[in-house]
């Protein structure tokens, strides 16, 4: 399969998902990643606001405020092609729909650069490490002007593949978190 088959194929396997079943999911997926002792040493964490069938972050953005942390979201800037960090202290008042409906924060939300934890959104990882995301390259490109940050990627289980076609440009995951735990990725062990 290419690479729009599989966005194709994921998007569906998440759209289609009975909406008890992925709130069952995501709690769990929520619970491994707040007990997870990479993120509960994190002082500033980067994570993306979910959307549509993506595994849903609420809980992640809202926990990460209430405990203390740094909490930056991305906003996109297409004409760029490039990806920002912004601190949000209130999602109720500092995100609006921005980039493709996506919510990011406003303009008064000072920018970050010191980040410990990036949450990476993914339509299919692999156990390797390996992401694929939406096409437009944003998270690669942020990823690599930022050095010495782990990055993870939080998924159902149901979204693993075997394999992805990946180029030498793409940026794959230290950690996957999904319903059934925290796994380090090949990458993670080798990075």
């Amino acid at each position: 399969m290419n690479k729009r088959e599989l966005r194709e194929r994921s998007r569906e396997l998440r759209d289609f998902m009975p909406a008890a079943e992925r709130e069952r999911l995501e709690r769990a997926i929520e619970g491994h990643l707040l007990g997870w002792k990479v993120y509960r040493e994190s002082r500033s964490v980067f994570c993306y606001v979910s959307f549509r069938s993506e595994a849903s972050t609420s809980g992640i953005l809202r926990a990460a405020l209430a405990s203390g942390k740094t909490l930056s979201v991305p906003r996109i800037s297409p004409e760029e092609k490039e990806m920002r960090a912004f601190v949000v202290h209130d999602l109720e008042r500092d995100l609006r729909p921005g980039f493709y409906g996506i919510p990011e924060p406003l303009v008064h939300c000072p920018e970050t650069v010191l980040i410990d934890l990036v949450i990476a959104p993914g339509l299919a990882f692999t156990r390797r490490g390996d992401r694929l995301g939406y096409g437009g390259g944003f998270y690669d490109r942020f990823i690599h002007n930022h050095n010495n940050i782990t990055i993870c990627g939080i998924t159902y289980d149901a979204c693993l593949v075997e394999a992805l076609p990946v180029k030498e440009h793409d940026r794959g995951v230290d950690y996957l978190i999904t319903e059934s735990g925290v796994r380090r990725t090949e990458r993670g062990e080798n990075g």
